[in-house]
């Protein structure tokens, strides 16, 4: 008995030891070794990684909270955020529908709000979820319905101040020999954004027709490039192994340079070739030489705004961005952005399973600032 119970303590033993050995064998450099931090020496998730890749052929997922498997390789977001697939899989409800029409009266409030303040146009552009342009990648018991939550929202705000992508992406993919969206990732890619861009400078042009916007060619595709796999293969822990591809698209041919900026401190945080923004969490100005409009333009976004910001700082000579949800969110920075910075135009972009979050749906709160004594 008792040598039965010192083989289990050695063997345990020895087991808490391969992994820190595994872990400092598996590390890129001996400067990327943490040779004091539990948190380095006894991390699993290269038994993750493994367990994830044998899975992965099987079309099994090791997270399907945040991962499901589709087809022929393409992945999908799961319901971990926004409850994407459950909500697109049902059909509208009475809730979805009266949730559109409370963000539709909010948009025309902000809209005659921002228009007391200067702005002369005020759009949100749906960046589409992949299930709703590519559903025929997706498992059988994963399909979106239609009409879903989304045709609600749009019922309730109509195409006026909303823009609604998915007829010409849908349309578009059937034209193009690459895809729109990364198999392996939650976003469109750059041929994808630049057909979302076009059909928004072509609904925009007809309340702004001053505004001049990128010639047809610098949508087209320049060349196609390997990458690793995106943020669903992360989730899964399986960059590196699953690999995707880059179309690359013509954007480079407008000579352009930009310098971001941090809006409050004023620090230069870039300056070079115009390359594409993550979503940021304060606010970040981004000036360009060379843009086709000398114009000011507030961009409250997410990440499908990074493949669009490129096109974005090509088109207006200062745009002014920060996440949406750190502008919309109560004691946001929305109305003070706008008082402060006095933009020409206001644009919002926000990925489909977001595009309903109530804090669209509030009203531009009255904004009260000193002003010497007064």
């Amino acid at each position: 008995m008792k040598r039965s119970v010192v083989r289990f303590l050695l063997a345990a033993l020895s087991s808490l030891l391969v992994v820190p050995v595994i872990n400092i064998l598996a590390a890129p450099n001996l400067d990327t070794i943490k040779w004091t931090e539990k948190a380095f020496l006894f991390n699993m998730d290269f038994a993750s990684r493994l367990t994830a890749r044998l899975l992965y052929p099987l079309g099994i997922s090791t997270d399907p909270k945040q991962v499901i498997l589709g087809r022929e390789g393409w992945i999908y977001l799961g319901d971990q955020y926004e409850q994407t697939l459950s909500v697109d899989r049902r059909p509208p409800s009475k809730a979805d529908f009266a949730r559109g029409q409370e963000i539709g009266h909010a948009a025309m409030a902000l809209d005659a709000f921002l228009a007391s303040r200067g702005v002369k146009l005020f759009r949100v552009v749906i960046g589409p979820n992949k299930g709703s342009i590519y559903p025929e990648y997706l498992p059988d018991w994963a399909k979106p319905s239609l009409p879903n939550a989304t045709d609600a929202l749009l019922a309730g705000t109509g195409t006026v101040f909303y823009v609604d992508l998915r007829g010409p992406l849908l349309a578009a993919k059937t034209d193009q020999n690459e895809p729109l969206y990364y198999k392996t990732d939650t976003h469109w890619n750059y041929l994808g954004a630049g057909v979302a861009f076009r059909t928004f400078a072509q609904q925009v042009s007809l309340a702004a027709p001053e505004i001049k916007w990128p010639p047809a060619t610098v949508y087209q595709l320049a060349r196609v490039d390997s990458r690793d796999g995106g943020d669903l293969a992360e989730f899964l822990r399986l960059t590196a192994h699953l690999s995707d591809r880059e179309p690359v698209i013509n954007t480079a041919s407008l000579s352009i340079e930009t310098k971001e900026s941090d809006f409050d401190t004023k620090q230069v945080l870039y300056q070079g070739a115009n390359k594409a923004v993550l979503p940021p969490t304060k606010p970040l100005l981004v000036q360009s030489v060379g843009a086709l409009n000398d114009k000011r333009v507030l961009w409250l976004r997410d990440s499908f705004g990074t493949a669009l910001s490129p096109l974005m700082a090509a088109t207006f000579s200062e745009v002014l961005q920060l996440h949406w949800a750190e502008a919309m969110q109560p004691g946001g920075r929305f109305i003070q952005l706008v008082e402060d910075w006095k933009p020409e135009y206001v644009f919002v972009t926000v990925v489909e399973r977001a595009s309903r979050n109530p804090w669209f749906a509030a009203y531009p709160a009255t904004v009260v600032a000193p002003k010497g004594d007064r």
